[in-house]
Protein backbone atom coordinates (compact mmCIF):
# COMPACT_ATOMS: atom_id res chain seq x y z
CA UNK A 1 0.00 0.00 0.00
CA UNK A 2 1.30 3.52 -0.95
CA UNK A 3 1.32 6.65 1.42
CA UNK A 4 -1.20 8.00 -0.08
CA UNK A 5 -3.48 5.21 0.44
CA UNK A 6 -1.89 4.98 4.22
CA UNK A 7 -2.78 8.18 4.95
CA UNK A 8 -6.60 8.23 3.89
CA UNK A 9 -7.42 4.30 5.60
CA UNK A 10 -5.91 6.10 8.26
CA UNK A 11 -7.95 9.11 7.68
CA UNK A 12 -10.84 7.17 7.45
CA UNK A 13 -10.34 5.74 10.71
CA UNK A 14 -9.94 8.72 12.53
CA UNK A 15 -12.75 10.85 11.31
CA UNK A 16 -14.96 7.91 12.24
CA UNK A 17 -13.91 7.44 15.51
CA UNK A 18 -13.18 11.19 16.83
CA UNK A 19 -14.80 13.40 14.25
CA UNK A 20 -13.56 15.76 12.02
CA UNK A 21 -12.62 18.50 14.64
CA UNK A 22 -10.83 16.14 16.83
CA UNK A 23 -8.71 14.75 14.20
CA UNK A 24 -5.63 15.89 13.60
CA UNK A 25 -3.22 15.87 10.98
CA UNK A 26 -0.64 14.94 13.50
CA UNK A 27 -1.79 12.37 14.72
CA UNK A 28 -2.67 10.71 10.73
CA UNK A 29 0.68 11.47 10.15
CA UNK A 30 2.16 9.89 13.75
CA UNK A 31 0.04 6.39 13.00
CA UNK A 32 0.90 6.09 9.16
CA UNK A 33 4.97 6.86 10.38
CA UNK A 34 5.48 10.07 8.60
CA UNK A 35 6.09 13.63 9.41
CA UNK A 36 3.19 15.99 9.09
CA UNK A 37 4.53 18.07 6.24
CA UNK A 38 4.78 14.81 4.24
CA UNK A 39 1.04 15.22 3.93
CA UNK A 40 0.97 18.14 2.05
CA UNK A 41 2.63 16.60 -0.39
CA UNK A 42 -0.34 14.32 -1.25
CA UNK A 43 -3.57 16.25 0.22
CA UNK A 44 -3.39 20.20 0.44
CA UNK A 45 -5.00 20.43 3.84
CA UNK A 46 -7.52 18.39 6.55
CA UNK A 47 -10.67 19.66 4.05
CA UNK A 48 -9.40 17.88 1.37
CA UNK A 49 -8.53 15.00 2.89
CA UNK A 50 -11.79 14.74 4.59
CA UNK A 51 -13.98 14.78 1.19
CA UNK A 52 -11.01 12.72 -1.01
CA UNK A 53 -11.44 10.01 2.20
CA UNK A 54 -15.58 9.94 1.80
CA UNK A 55 -15.01 9.62 -2.02
CA UNK A 56 -12.94 6.89 -1.97
CA UNK A 57 -15.31 4.87 0.00
CA UNK A 58 -18.31 5.58 -2.08
CA UNK A 59 -15.83 5.01 -4.94
CA UNK A 60 -14.98 1.75 -4.10
CA UNK A 61 -18.41 0.68 -2.69
CA UNK A 62 -19.93 1.37 -6.13
CA UNK A 63 -17.06 -0.23 -7.93
CA UNK A 64 -17.59 -3.81 -5.46
CA UNK A 65 -21.48 -3.87 -6.02
CA UNK A 66 -21.00 -3.51 -9.93
CA UNK A 67 -18.83 -6.11 -9.87
CA UNK A 68 -21.40 -8.00 -7.19
CA UNK A 69 -24.19 -7.81 -9.54
CA UNK A 70 -21.79 -8.94 -12.90
CA UNK A 71 -21.28 -12.25 -11.31
CA UNK A 72 -24.44 -13.46 -11.67
CA UNK A 73 -27.90 -13.65 -14.25
CA UNK A 74 -31.12 -13.51 -11.96
CA UNK A 75 -32.77 -10.83 -10.08
CA UNK A 76 -32.75 -13.09 -6.81
CA UNK A 77 -29.06 -13.41 -7.39
CA UNK A 78 -28.19 -9.88 -8.06
CA UNK A 79 -30.36 -8.51 -5.09
CA UNK A 80 -28.59 -11.06 -2.88
CA UNK A 81 -25.38 -10.45 -3.82
CA UNK A 82 -25.81 -6.46 -3.61
CA UNK A 83 -27.02 -7.21 -0.14
CA UNK A 84 -24.23 -9.41 1.14
CA UNK A 85 -21.60 -6.81 -0.27
CA UNK A 86 -22.73 -4.27 1.80
CA UNK A 87 -23.00 -6.26 4.68
CA UNK A 88 -18.87 -7.38 3.69
CA UNK A 89 -18.10 -3.60 3.11
CA UNK A 90 -19.28 -1.98 6.27
CA UNK A 91 -18.11 -5.07 8.25
CA UNK A 92 -14.94 -5.05 6.52
CA UNK A 93 -14.71 -0.83 7.44
CA UNK A 94 -15.84 -1.83 10.82
CA UNK A 95 -12.63 -3.88 11.18
CA UNK A 96 -10.45 -0.97 9.50
CA UNK A 97 -11.84 1.50 12.32
CA UNK A 98 -11.05 -0.98 15.25
CA UNK A 99 -14.51 -2.45 15.47
CA UNK A 100 -15.81 -5.67 15.79
CA UNK A 101 -16.34 -7.38 12.24
CA UNK A 102 -20.26 -8.32 13.37
CA UNK A 103 -20.99 -4.83 14.45
CA UNK A 104 -21.18 -3.02 10.63
CA UNK A 105 -20.39 0.79 11.13
CA UNK A 106 -22.93 3.44 10.55
CA UNK A 107 -21.80 5.20 7.51
CA UNK A 108 -24.76 7.41 7.84
CA UNK A 109 -22.87 9.35 10.50
CA UNK A 110 -19.95 11.07 8.31
CA UNK A 111 -21.91 11.13 5.27
CA UNK A 112 -24.66 13.60 7.33
CA UNK A 113 -21.44 15.53 8.64
CA UNK A 114 -20.10 15.84 5.23
CA UNK A 115 -23.16 16.91 3.50
CA UNK A 116 -23.48 19.81 6.43
CA UNK A 117 -19.55 20.97 5.88
CA UNK A 118 -19.11 20.73 2.77
CA UNK A 119 -21.69 20.81 0.15
CA UNK A 120 -19.72 19.28 -2.58
CA UNK A 121 -19.84 16.03 -0.69
CA UNK A 122 -23.69 16.33 -0.39
CA UNK A 123 -23.81 16.16 -4.32
CA UNK A 124 -21.22 13.37 -4.64
CA UNK A 125 -23.41 11.40 -1.64
CA UNK A 126 -26.84 12.26 -3.62
CA UNK A 127 -24.57 10.67 -6.73
CA UNK A 128 -24.24 7.01 -4.70
CA UNK A 129 -27.29 6.94 -3.40
CA UNK A 130 -29.05 7.61 -7.06
CA UNK A 131 -26.71 4.94 -8.34
CA UNK A 132 -27.90 2.40 -5.74
CA UNK A 133 -31.55 3.11 -6.25
CA UNK A 134 -31.16 2.60 -10.20
CA UNK A 135 -29.32 -0.54 -10.31
CA UNK A 136 -31.72 -1.90 -7.59
CA UNK A 137 -35.02 -1.04 -9.93
CA UNK A 138 -33.42 -2.28 -13.01
CA UNK A 139 -32.95 -5.11 -10.93
CA UNK A 140 -36.47 -4.95 -10.30
CA UNK A 141 -37.82 -4.42 -13.56
CA UNK A 142 -35.36 -7.45 -14.86
CA UNK A 143 -37.10 -9.55 -12.13
CA UNK A 144 -40.83 -8.35 -13.28
CA UNK A 145 -40.06 -8.72 -17.13
CA UNK A 146 -38.88 -12.47 -15.93
CA UNK A 147 -41.95 -13.01 -13.54
CA UNK A 148 -40.12 -13.91 -10.74
CA UNK A 149 -40.67 -10.25 -8.46
CA UNK A 150 -44.28 -9.20 -7.74
CA UNK A 151 -45.37 -6.67 -10.72
CA UNK A 152 -47.90 -5.49 -8.39
CA UNK A 153 -45.00 -3.39 -6.57
CA UNK A 154 -43.51 -0.03 -8.11
CA UNK A 155 -40.06 -1.00 -9.36
CA UNK A 156 -39.04 2.67 -7.74
CA UNK A 157 -40.68 2.41 -4.68
CA UNK A 158 -38.95 -0.84 -4.21
CA UNK A 159 -36.39 0.34 -4.77
CA UNK A 160 -36.50 2.75 -2.34
CA UNK A 161 -37.40 0.47 0.24
CA UNK A 162 -34.75 -2.22 0.00
CA UNK A 163 -32.46 0.69 0.56
CA UNK A 164 -34.06 1.91 3.85
CA UNK A 165 -34.48 -1.53 4.69
CA UNK A 166 -30.38 -2.21 3.89
CA UNK A 167 -29.59 1.14 5.92
CA UNK A 168 -32.16 0.62 8.57
CA UNK A 169 -30.20 -3.12 9.44
CA UNK A 170 -26.70 -1.62 9.53
CA UNK A 171 -27.88 1.46 11.58
CA UNK A 172 -29.90 -1.48 14.23
CA UNK A 173 -26.17 -2.96 14.39
CA UNK A 174 -24.57 -0.16 15.81
CA UNK A 175 -27.33 0.29 18.15
CA UNK A 176 -28.40 -2.94 19.83
CA UNK A 177 -25.45 -5.12 21.13
CA UNK A 178 -27.81 -8.29 21.03
CA UNK A 179 -28.21 -7.67 17.05
CA UNK A 180 -25.55 -9.60 15.19
CA UNK A 181 -26.10 -9.04 11.01
CA UNK A 182 -23.78 -11.33 9.85
CA UNK A 183 -24.99 -14.34 12.17
CA UNK A 184 -28.70 -14.08 10.34
CA UNK A 185 -27.61 -12.01 7.10
CA UNK A 186 -29.08 -15.26 4.88
CA UNK A 187 -32.18 -15.41 6.73
CA UNK A 188 -32.66 -11.68 6.47
CA UNK A 189 -32.67 -11.54 2.95
CA UNK A 190 -34.50 -14.75 2.33
CA UNK A 191 -37.19 -13.22 4.08
CA UNK A 192 -37.20 -9.94 2.21
CA UNK A 193 -37.12 -12.20 -1.32
CA UNK A 194 -40.15 -13.88 -0.55
CA UNK A 195 -42.11 -10.70 0.34
CA UNK A 196 -41.30 -9.31 -2.91
CA UNK A 197 -41.31 -12.80 -4.90
CA UNK A 198 -44.01 -13.26 -7.42
CA UNK A 199 -45.09 -16.35 -5.43
CA UNK A 200 -45.51 -14.28 -3.05
CA UNK A 201 -48.42 -12.45 -5.37
CA UNK A 202 -51.68 -11.54 -2.96
CA UNK A 203 -54.52 -14.29 -4.57
CA UNK A 204 -56.93 -11.22 -4.47
CA UNK A 205 -57.12 -9.12 -7.14
CA UNK A 206 -57.65 -5.91 -5.15
CA UNK A 207 -54.55 -4.14 -5.14
CA UNK A 208 -54.10 -1.69 -1.93
CA UNK A 209 -51.82 1.33 -1.44
CA UNK A 210 -50.00 2.06 1.50
CA UNK A 211 -50.29 5.93 0.10
CA UNK A 212 -54.12 5.51 0.05
CA UNK A 213 -56.13 8.49 2.19
CA UNK A 214 -57.62 6.98 5.46
CA UNK A 215 -59.59 8.50 7.51
CA UNK A 216 -58.94 9.22 11.02
CA UNK A 217 -60.98 10.89 13.39
CA UNK A 218 -60.50 14.31 14.46
CA UNK A 219 -58.68 13.94 17.95
CA UNK A 220 -55.66 11.99 19.04
CA UNK A 221 -55.13 10.59 22.19
CA UNK A 222 -51.71 10.60 23.17
CA UNK A 223 -52.78 8.74 26.89
CA UNK A 224 -53.06 10.38 29.96
CA UNK A 225 -49.68 10.22 31.13
CA UNK A 226 -46.34 10.25 29.66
Amino acid sequence: MNTKNKIINSAIKNFFNLGYEKTSLSLIASEVGIKKPSIYYHFKNKEELFILSINHILDSLEDQILTSIKKVDSSKAMLENIFSCLIEFNSNLSIMVGNNYNKPINMLNLFHLGRNRFPSLGERIDNYYNFLNDTITNIVRIGQKNNKIRTDLSEESLALEIIAWLEGLFMLSTIYSSFNINSIRQNLYDNMWKMISAEATPKTKTKKSFFKKKSFSKTISLGTKW
